[in-house]
């Protein structure tokens, strides 16, 4: 190819890559207008509304895909974004192609999203939408990304235990349910090898101690399923189980019930739930709930043996007195997270009693230490390779570049006396040899009778007088070293 017809080549992607940048602004600008006219209804966006926390090669390589701009051109609002995804999505992954980086078709579609800007109605349609979960799992997206972060907590709750399946990765990998989906995204700080926004700190403790009790639920409601006995303990009706519960005014805590029910399909679908559901009593307040089975747990002859709360998952003792006094954040946790385990209605007043409360107290200290000791381990492994160790201070710097080259010239001089101190001893021998073979009878005398007021170290090098070449040198060499180093 001739030179001429490179340079048109190079002229006509630079082309296309600026009416891609144009095509994307123009979609930003309509988006902001959208957002200007509706204040109320619109779901604010958190951090810049040019990028979204994206990846910058991710956001570049997806700004100049022909199928965003196509996107930007044909889908002109929220109904037609969904119809989209319904019929092209079937993976989630940030790159269809790991080799050359080529977006998918998922991040495409919810990049147009993001520039469309949605309504709080919207969101609520797109995270309960029954056509296809992954049109469900790009609204969860959309809020990792850019959702504001005092309301993720209202978002995600009701999905944490979502029983909908769906493959998130294109080779063969196994399907996952649409709660571990969301426990995993809204945990982790990556989505498959691209960074995720970090929330406040005060938030992302929230936001993990209760994706942790989540997890503990669903872990539990595992280890039940495992259990032929247990279940039929939990499915025989009158019996007498714990129960979580907790709402806008009373914490998440343990409280007696009896079995009412249970519920083994879902009363929308009728699909086979993969975990059962039981409607439960609380004879103390006379309520009637529906828990999760990870939300229960057996009582033997009257007595409950449950896990002591006052014991890690690594199984170090913690102390109670100092830990039922909580901290402002631990409190502001408390203040947050709105009834943990979900919204129920029929709150039963503040009457809870001393056990229930000291419980609830040693449970949230557990799972708020279990969050920092967390963050602690992640810190540490991401800083084994010294990679996020301060860097040092110009002068330091300089300094230490100082000390080394003083040490060197002092090695160099340590280095001249040891080779004129081998060269003098060696022309000092040839001189002695002669006068020892001519008194011989002095062979036998001891260094020490001979100069009593020398050192016993025969081998400490002898002071000599420098040549005037060896000072110049030396001097040269500090004052190469002052002038580079300061």
């Amino acid at each position: 190819m001739s030179r001429a017809a490179l340079w048109r080549q190079e002229g006509n992607v630079k082309e296309r890559e600026r009416r891609a940048e144009e095509l994307f602004e123009t979609a930003l600008e309509e988006g902001r207008e959208r957002a200007a006219r509706s204040k109320k209804s619109i779901l604010p966006l958190w951090g810049p509304d040019s990028s979204f926390h994206w990846n910058p090669l991710l956001l570049r390589n997806t700004i100049h895909s022909p199928y965003f701009q196509k996107c930007c051109q044909n889908l002109t609002d929220w109904n037609a974004v969904i119809d989209e995804i319904y019929y092209e999505v079937k993976q989630l992954q940030p790159f269809s192609s790991a080799s050359d980086k080529t977006p998918s078709t998922a991040f495409c579609l919810l990049l147009r999203l993001l520039t469309l800007r949605m309504t709080d109605h919207q969101m609520d349609l797109t995270l309960q939408h029954a056509d296809s979960p992954y049109i469900r799992a790009i609204g969860f997206l959309y809020l990792r990304y850019a959702g504001p972060p005092d309301q993720i907590i209202r978002w995600i709750q009701p999905y944490l235990y979502d029983d909908e399946e769906l493959i998130v990765e294109a080779s063969g990998s196994p399907t996952i349910t649409m709660g571990e989906f969301v426990r995993d995204l809204f945990q982790s700080r990556d989505f498959h090898g691209t960074p995720l926004p970090r929330f406040p700190l005060e938030v992302e403790r929230s936001i993990q101690v209760m994706l942790l009790q989540a997890e503990q639920v669903a872990d539990r409601a595992a280890r039940h399923l495992q259990s032929p006995s247990l279940m039929a303990y939990f499915q025989t009706l009158g019996n007498q189980v714990m129960a979580l519960y907790g709402d806008d005014e009373n914490p998440v805590t343990w409280y007696k019930a009896v079995v009412d029910r249970v519920i083994t399909r879902d009363e929308a679908t009728g699909a086979l739930l993969r975990y059962p559901k039981f409607v439960v009593t609380f004879p103390e307040y006379g309520n009637t709930e529906t828990v999760l089975l990870g939300e229960l747990d057996s009582i033997t002859d009257g007595t409950w043996n449950h896990d002591d709360p006052n014991t890690s998952r690594s199984g170090n003792s913690r102390g109670t007195s100092a830990s039922l006094s909580p901290s402002p954040e631990r409190a502001n946790w408390d203040r947050q997270r709105g009834g943990g385990v979900g919204h129920r209605p029929g709150g039963r007043g503040r009457h809870e009693n001393n056990n229930h409360h000291h419980h609830h107290r040693r449970a949230e200290v557990d799972l708020y230490d279990e969050v920092r000791r967390r963050e602690r381990d992640t810190a540490t492994a991401a800083n084994k390779g010294g990679w996020a160790r301060r860097p040092p201070t110009t002068k330091n710097a300089l300094s230490s570049q100082t000390q080394r080259g003083r040490h060197s010239v002092q090695d160099d001089e340590a280095h001249v006396n040891q080779r004129n101190h081998h060269s003098h001893s060696s022309s000092f021998s040839k001189q002695q040899r002669p006068r020892e073979a001519a008194h011989g009878d002095h062979d036998d005398r001891k260094p020490s009778s001979q100069c009593p007021n020398e050192p016993d170290d025969a081998g400490a090098p002898t002071s000599r007088k420098r040549s005037a070449e060896e000072v110049a040198a030396i001097q040269q060499k500090k004052r190469n070293l002052m002038a580079k180093y300061g």
